[in-house]
């Protein structure tokens, strides 16, 4: 098995953040032209909704970028790798794999979760392949470590 990177997906958080900026502008265009001045905007309540939410996914989006998330598939291990550490798995070590099941068969995009029982780690080690970049071939990767060809 040649080396697979799946690196984590930032759409949403782009995406969230661009939608709030933009409504943000026409809210305060909007209020500013309508009311008595831009002024009247500091005592609005849903001005600073706006700014907490706007606020709230630039810290995600920026930590995300800093942290690059990376799940890296080799033929013996999976290596979970951010900016600052990395953590080697062994498919050794890999007691189960738990793959949710799809909830709508005919949806595109998939929202499964993995779940790893690893043999020195009491807790699951969860994974949402959503996540992800190619999440498909994801879930198709670890379901070739949960039945390995014979």
């Amino acid at each position: 098995m040649e080396e697979k990177v799946h690196k984590y997906r930032l759409d949403f958080y782009y995406q969230s953040l661009v939608i709030y900026l933009i409504f943000f502008a026409a809210y305060v265009l909007l209020r500013g032209t309508t009311g008595e001045s831009f002024k009247s905007l500091y005592d609005d309540p849903i001005f600073y909704i706006l700014i907490i939410f706007i606020a709230l996914f630039l810290i995600i989006v920026i930590m995300n970028i800093i942290r690059q998330p990376v799940i890296i598939l080799k033929g013996d291990r999976i290596v979970f790798k951010n900016r600052f550490g990395s953590r080697e798995v062994a498919f050794g070590d890999i007691m189960n794999v738990k793959i949710g099941k799809r909830r709508r068969p005919k949806e595109d995009m998939t929202y499964r979760i993995i779940k790893l029982k690893l043999k020195n780690r009491r807790k699951k080690l969860r994974i949402r392949a959503n996540d992800f970049e190619r999440g498909n071939e994801l879930i198709k990767e670890f379901l070739k470590i949960k039945h390995p060809a014979s």
